[in-house]
C-alpha cells in the first residue's frame, strides 16, 4: 500500500477568532490557487513485482478522477504497458498495473474530486 508523498499545503480553518489572522491565511491560500498550487498531487511508487497498488490519501473519494505522471523511466514504461484504477472509494483507490520488477516506478498522481 502507498500512502505516497506531497501532502500539500494546510488548510484554512472556516472560523478563528483572530480577524486579520484568518484573513492572512484565507490570502495566502488563495494566492497558492492562483499560482497554480492547488494541492491535489501525490507521489507514489508502483509496487515491484506486483500488478496492484493501493493509495491511500483522504483526498480520494469514490467519484474522483485520478491520473498519473511518470517520474521515472520505468515508471513511463509501466504507462505504456497499461495502468487503470479500480475500488475508487473514501481515502482509497487501487491502481493496477503490469507487474515489474523495477523499484523505481515513481509517478505523480492528479486527485480530483
Amino acid at each position: 500500500m502507498s500512502t505516497g508523498g506531497n501532502r500539500g499545503y494546510d488548510g484554512v480553518p472556516e472560523w478563528e477568532a483572530g480577524e486579520a489572522e484568518h484573513r492572512r491565511k484565507l490570502a495566502r491560500a488563495i494566492n497558492r490557487i492562483n499560482g497554480g498550487k492547488i494541492n491535489c498531487t501525490l507521489d507514489v511508487t508502483l509496487r515491484p513485482s506486483q500488478a496492484t497498488t493501493a493509495i491511500v490519501d483522504p483526498r480520494i473519494a469514490a467519484t474522483s478522477f485520478l491520473c498519473w505522471m511518470p517520474q521515472t523511466a520505468s515508471a513511463s514504461a509501466a504507462e505504456r504497458a497499461g495502468i487503470y484504477v479500480s475500488n475508487r472509494a473514501k481515502g482509497s483507490a487501487v491502481l493496477n498495473h503490469a507487474a515489474n520488477a523495477a523499484t523505481d516506478q515513481i509517478m505523480t498522481i492528479v486527485i480530483l474530486s
